[in-house]
């Protein structure tokens, strides 16, 4: 087994008999069949939330075009510095926002803190048109280390965003990973 990345590997056995097996016969496009309405169904559940689903090729297809839905052109996203999106996704995010700014931001176990993220905000001129705004967060979940976000950390972060009129992104990469981990 190679862990170095999920676009190493071709389709596993399982997962190409059950694509070969709905290729036979007719399905809605845009997210209306059976297999996407199971997935949303049970992302729902996992979330204890009404969630919408946009099943993606890849998780830098995932990353990339949830930020172009938060961030626009002139934004800036405070990440860690050893955050997938800025060191695994080779300027992905960059292009599919537009030029949006990624950040990167020293933390402890390749975690972000609140704190952290105050002092980063400190650095921007708000308003200031020829500089990028602060618009996302973007939390690695599980970290590229392996150290997992408490649900705590999560929700300091979330409010302190809220606070500043940003958007949370959470990369779930490794979010099953997180959820056994944290119980």
């Amino acid at each position: 087994m190679n862990f170095a990345s999920d676009n190493h590997y071709g389709v596993s056995p399982q997962i190409l008999a059950a694509l070969a097996a709905i290729g036979q016969s007719p399905q809605p496009a845009y997210g209306d069949d059976d297999v996407t309405q199971r997935v949303k169904a049970r992302l729902c559940e996992i979330f204890e939330r009404d969630v919408a689903v946009f099943p993606v090729i890849n998780g830098t297809a995932a990353n990339s075009l949830a930020l172009a839905t938060l961030v626009a052109p002139h934004g800036a996203i405070l990440c860690h510095a050893e955050a997938h999106i800025a060191v695994d996704e080779c300027g992905a995010p960059e292009f599919f926002t537009h030029g949006a700014k990624l950040v990167p931001n020293e933390g402890r176990d390749a975690k972000l803190s609140a704190a952290a993220i105050e002092l980063a905000l400190g650095h921007f001129q708000k308003g200031f048109v020829h500089h990028a705004q602060p618009a996302a967060i973007s939390l690695t979940q599980s970290t590229e280390l392996g150290t997992v976000y408490s649900v705590a950390e999560i929700q300091e972060i979330s409010a302190l965003a809220r606070a500043h009129g940003m958007k949370l992104h959470i990369d779930g990469a490794r979010f099953a990973n997180a959820l056994v981990g944290l119980g």
